[in-house]
């Protein structure tokens, strides 16, 4: 009896073909991966392009041709952490919570962030004094960087400007104001656990500065005496 047969060029399940921005999204990922794995191996000053090419198993023109030299790499890279970190502050924030309690939530997300080991530069915290350190001498990268932060500083703004108020709440001074605050208070926390490897925030503290910060001291029911 014979056995039925298969042939050898029988069609293949194919994965949908990436257009062309899909591509360039994917290989700036690829390429993004590999510098933060090179700079974790050997540190900034020591990586070269070909290192962060190598490592992605292509040739430098990609590398080249979507970020133009290491210090924009890196800035890029530093970029990506970011967006990582806004996000990860912003997802736990219902949109329906009020500001008090969206402030509460983000203490509560800060405060779980993992700490680097004492003075370790290979953290997001250690690359972005490297990126400080280049926005020194490249004007381009300096104007980009603080482009950046007013984006930062937008998006903190806009969830205290959009969220509703409790009872009794009153804002202490406008969005911009309030978000400059909060940023300034979670860098400082970064820093402090990028320099020393600790984390001496309690969340109840970090609530009640960011509380402090958004809101007016509510008036007394009771009359002075």
């Amino acid at each position: 009896m014979n056995q039925p047969t298969f042939k050898a060029n029988a069609r293949k399940r194919e994965r949908p073909r990436l257009n062309r921005a899909e591509q360039r999204e994917a290989r700036t990922r690829q390429l993004l991966e590999a510098a933060w794995a090179v700079y974790c191996e050997k540190g900034y000053e020591a990586t070269t392009i070909d290192d962060v090419a190598a490592y992605a198993g292509v040739s430098r023109m990609p590398v080249y041709s979507l970020f133009g030299d290491k210090q924009n790499l890196y800035f890029a890279l530093w970029c990506k952490f970011i967006d990582d970190l806004s996000m990860a502050l912003r997802s736990p924030l219902r949109p329906q919570a009020t500001l008090r309690e969206k402030l509460e939530q983000l203490a509560a997300t800060a405060v779980s962030a993992p700490t680097p080991p004492r003075a370790s530069t290979l953290a997001p915290e250690g690359l972005f004094f490297v990126v400080q350190t280049i926005a020194l001498s490249r004007p381009d990268i300096f104007e980009r960087l603080k482009q950046r932060a007013n984006e930062v500083l937008a998006d903190f703004a806009d969830i205290v400007r959009s969220s509703a108020l409790d009872k009794g709440d009153r804002l202490r001074a406008t969005p911009e104001v309030i978000a400059s605050h909060i940023i300034a208070h979670l860098n400082g926390m970064s820093t402090v656990g990028f320099q020393t490897g600790k984390s001496f925030a309690k969340q109840r503290d970090v609530a009640d500065i960011f509380l402090a910060a958004a809101f007016k001291p509510q008036r007394s029911s009771r009359a002075d005496p």
